[in-house]
C-alpha cells in the first residue's frame, strides 16, 4: 500500500476515535426545571361562616283577615246586596209567633243570617253545623244566628229544625218577599253582619270551605285572629 494512502486512512480513524471520546465525555442534558406550581389552596367555607351572605330575616306571619268573597260573573249577578251593603229591613213571623222586625233579633256584635229551605240537603246540613260551630260557642261573645226559611210549610220547618237540633231563632218568609230584596236565586245563602246590619262576608253555597271561612270571618271580626 502506498504510504500516502496509509496516512490518510490513519487520520480518518483517529478522527473517528476522537469524536467518540468527546461524545462520551459530554454531560447529560439537564431536564428543564419543573416550574409548574399548584394554585394556592383556599380555606373551605363552613356552613354559616360566609361573610358575604346575610342571614335571612325573620318573616312575621301575616294577620288573618275576613275571607274575600269571590264569585263568577253569573253568580255575582244573582246578588242584590254584597259586602259593604246593609241588609234590607224585614218584618217576619217567627215559627209559631207574630211578625217582628228582624233587626230586633240581631246580635250585640255580629249576626249570622242564614237563608235556607228543606228542599236542599246542604241547607239542612248547615242548620246543624251552625248550632255547633256558631250559635253555641259564640253566644256569650255577642254573636247570634238567625235562620230564614224560604217557602216551606210551618210543619215542615218545625220537623226539619227538630231533626237538625237547631238551637237558634228561625223565621218564615213564605212568599220569598224578604229574600227577593237580597238575591235573585240560589239557596242556601249565609251572611255575616255587624251590629248595624252591614254585610261583612257572605257565601251562596254551603261546603267545607264555607264552614271554615265563616268561622274565620267571625274570629277576625271579633278581634280573635
Amino acid at each position: 500500500m502506498p504510504r500516502r494512502n496509509f496516512n490518510v486512512l490513519g487520520m480518518r480513524i483517529l478522527a473517528v476515535c476522537l469524536i467518540a471520546v468527546c461524545a462520551g465525555c459530554r454531560e447529560p442534558a439537564t431536564q428543564p426545571a419543573d416550574n409548574t406550581t399548584e394554585p394556592p389552596k383556599t380555606a373551605e367555607s363552613k356552613p354559616g361562616s360566609s361573610t358575604t351572605e346575610e342571614p335571612a330575616a325573620d318573616v312575621e306571619p301575616q294577620p288573618r283577615t275576613i275571607p274575600e268573597v269571590k264569585l263568577t260573573e253569573p253568580l255575582a249577578e244573582t246578588c242584590l246586596v254584597r259586602v259593604g251593603d246593609t241588609m234590607p229591613e224585614a218584618k217576619l213571623p217567627a215559627l209559631g209567633g207574630a211578625p217582628t222586625p228582624l233587626r230586633e233579633h240581631y246580635g250585640e256584635k255580629l249576626t249570622v243570617l242564614f237563608f235556607w229551605t228543606s228542599k236542599n240537603i246542604y241547607a239542612t246540613a248547615e242548620l246543624q253545623d251552625l248550632t255547633e260551630d256558631v250559635a253555641a260557642p259564640f253566644a256569650e261573645k255577642g254573636v247570634r244566628v238567625i235562620g230564614v226559611n224560604e217557602g216551606d210549610a210551618p210543619e215542615q220547618v218545625a220537623m226539619q229544625l227538630e231533626e237538625a237540633k237547631a238551637k237558634f231563632d228561625n223565621f218564615l218568609d213564605p212568599n220569598g218577599a224578604f229574600f227577593a230584596k237580597v238575591a235573585k236565586e240560589k239557596l242556601p245563602r249565609t251572611y255575616l253582619l255587624d251590629a248595624r246590619g252591614k254585610i261583612l262576608w257572605f257565601d251562596i253555597e254551603y261546603s267545607a270551605t264555607t264552614r271554615r271561612d265563616i268561622l274565620q270571618a267571625i274570629q277576625v271580626a271579633l278581634g280573635e285572629e
